[in-house]
């Protein structure tokens, strides 16, 4: 066993410990850690949002002369007369400029990983190479059709549609379970990382 020196390490670790302290219940120490931790990104953030405008805004303006430049910045600027009240209107301007464009890629976003990608990934051949690969396609298919049956609500579900739709919810709780048990292994994960931070790099006893 053998404690680490470094600062860092001990800073790190201080810091896991404080937050831990909140399973026991809520205390100062943990508001102390909390309080830093949300400082500590904040500033973060402010510093790289500094850092863009700097390298994306000002430098290409000034250097390369890209004059479009000045309607990001001047929407910018505007965003802050919110706090002048007798111009304070011109901060709709910006915003609504940021949630129209927000608006715009968040639906394409949308479209094209929940629905387009989807769509492609289920267009698949039938008959693959391998015995194997063309199994893993009827696979597919028939879970596909399973749980597309089970939210056909215009029909009415007897016989044969309701076992396949009942197959269907099956495959859905299958997936949920394994989505949940991503979930849980990937912090599983985090308190790994955490536990070798403490007992590897600061107490040295790995």
């Amino acid at each position: 066993m053998s404690i680490s020196m470094n600062i860092w390490h001990w800073t790190a670790a201080i810091c896991i410990l404080a937050m831990w302290t909140f399973l026991f219940k809520e205390n100062p120490i943990f508001r102390i850690a909390e309080h830093v931790f949300v400082g500590g990104t904040a500033g973060h953030a402010i510093g790289m949002a500094v850092g863009n405008i700097y390298r994306y805004g000002w430098n290409p303006l000034v250097h390369n002369q890209q004059l479009l430049l000045f309607v990001p910045i001047i929407l910018g600027v505007l965003l802050y007369s919110r706090f002048i009240p007798k111009i304070a209107w011109l901060s709709r301007w910006p915003v609504a400029f940021l949630v129209g464009v927000g608006t715009g890629q968040s639906i394409y976003a949308s479209l094209r990983t929940q629905v387009i990608n989807q769509s492609l990934g289920a267009m698949v051949p039938l008959s693959g190479d391998t015995v194997g690969v063309t199994i893993n396609a009827l696979i597919g298919i028939v879970g596909l059709l399973a749980v597309l049956s089970y939210f056909l609500f215009s029909i009415p579900q007897s016989g044969a549609l309701e076992k396949f739709s009942r197959a269907g919810r099956w495959i859905m709780m299958v997936t949920f379970g394994v989505s949940f048990g991503n979930v849980v292994s990937g912090r599983i994960s985090v308190l790994l990382g955490e536990l070798t931070r403490i007992l590897g790099d600061w107490l040295g006893m790995l």
